[in-house]
């Protein structure tokens, strides 16, 4: 929804690098209103003419309705109580990503969500849209702020998170949802909420086109009889298997692809499905993937000290941790996990531990106790091993992989309880393992 022309006054809630985008944005597109910046911090850098409110005083100035408008920063929870106050008392909130929306109401465009697999998914179908030769940008949650940006010629392929779509209020021209698993419980205020708020983004049935996994169990419950949606990763379509790449019983030439695992191979068939849709032809026989990389943190390979590891840290969940362990199927894996509890269920993970190629087992806190827990009913072929901390788990891990094996961290579990963030933890790790003897 447009900003509305009677607006007076409106709050940045959140100056990060999506807050710092939304301030540049109204300042000069509506210089008359009043513009105040909401943050925990003190602010350094605050432009001259923009009002500052630090912690307390900020919330209790959104609870007493002073802003006709607040661009929300994605990080902070549309269920969070402030925000039903200030709505009583007529405030509209709204986001980075539906302002960037309503600029460019004629774009093409690609969203791109799921729990795992959609910063992979975006950057592959990015890349297949620019390798026809088409322009196209790649925005949202892949770090580049979408609004400030414009569109491409031909598509805009957009990462959304959860927190990005909770509130999201428009029809993209495709929607590619990768999978379901429950994550971010907190900040939604349980699964299911978490689930809707992601399928936000399939709304419109009769403007936006569907991209979904039909391998994904809680897609096929909660979408199954969608209609304008195309499935991938069915027998019929594009779809992965052990052996490569297929549509229908058509084996894809893949050239040059640095991805690994099945669920890499599903995301590939998601994004070939896309851009397919988009206008890309001749994918159903061949896909070049020459010049793509790898992400940073996702089964990123690395040698120190002689070992073989894998820094893996983006994988906060149960099913991320089974994907990595089934790209390494032929390794044998001192294994590393552990950290932030939001309640994941670990049944599943457990049970894999039995029959897949796991050397040594090392948890950490704390959803490692649970872990071990859910163990204790059993003999393991394999060393189980407590570390307090990374760095131990590290030494722990260092001393007890084999010459041909790996040393992993995939930890099924945010990175909260000892870092900020997966990819501090990642860099953590690969500096505790070079520094390892």
């Amino acid at each position: 929804m447009p900003i509305s022309p009677a607006a007076k006054s409106a709050a940045i809630w959140g100056y990060g690098r999506e807050g710092r985008a939304a301030l540049a944005h109204l300042a000069k597109a509506r210089p008359d209103l009043a513009l105040t910046i909401l943050d925990d911090a003190p602010v350094q850098d605050a432009p001259a003419g923009a009002a500052v409110l630090i912690g307390p005083d900020g919330l209790e100035a959104l609870k007493d309705g002073r802003f006709d408008l607040v661009v929300k920063s994605p990080g902070i929870s549309l269920y969070r109580p402030e925000i039903a106050e200030a709505r009583e008392r007529g405030t509209h909130f709204t986001s980075v990503t539906n302002l960037w929306f309503d600029l460019h109401p004629q774009a093409r465009t690609i969203v791109v969500t799921g729990t795992k697999g959609k910063s992979t998914t975006s950057r592959l179908i990015h890349h297949l849209l620019q390798k026809a030769g088409m322009d196209a940008r790649l925005l949202g949650n892949v770090g580049v702020a979408a609004l400030g940006e414009e569109p491409g010629r031909d598509w805009t392929v957009l990462e959304l998170s959860s927190y990005q779509l909770a509130d999201f209020d428009h029809a993209p021209t495709l929607a590619v949802v990768t999978n379901l698993y429950p994550e971010h419980a907190p900040w939604h205020g349980g699964v299911e909420p978490y689930y809707r708020d992601k399928l936000r983004v399939l709304s419109d049935e009769s403007r936006t086109r569907a991209v979904l996994n039909a391998q994904d169990r809680e897609l096929r419950a909660r979408c199954g009889s969608r209609a304008n949606t195309q499935w991938c990763n069915a027998p019929e379509t594009f779809h992965a298997r052990k052996s490569g790449l297929y549509f229908a019983e058509t084996a894809i030439e893949i050239v040059a692809s640095p991805l690994r695992g099945l669920h890499n191979l599903a995301n590939l068939a998601a994004a070939c499905t896309a851009a397919e849709l988009a206008g890309v032809q001749g994918l159903r026989t061949r896909v070049d993937l020459s010049g793509f990389e790898q992400l940073h943190h996702r089964l990123e390979e690395f040698a120190a000290n002689g070992r073989t590891c894998v820094d893996d840290s983006i994988s906060t969940v149960p099913q991320a941790t089974l994907a990595a362990l089934a790209a390494y199927a032929d390794r044998k894996i001192v294994l590393i996990v552990g950290g932030s509890d939001r309640g994941q269920d670990y049944a599943e993970l457990v049970e894999a531990l039995g029959h897949d190629p796991v050397h040594a087992l090392i948890l950490l806190p704390v959803t490692g106790a649970r872990m071990a827990e859910a163990m204790r009913s059993r003999v393991w072929p394999f060393e189980i091993l407590h570390a307090g901390k990374l760095a131990e788990a590290v030494d722990l891990a260092m001393a007890r992989v084999p010459q041909d094996g790996v040393v992993m961290l995939s930890p099924a579990a945010p990175s909260f309880e000892e870092f900020r963030n997966f990819e501090e933890r990642g860099r953590a790790f690969k500096q505790l393992c070079a520094a390892a003897r």
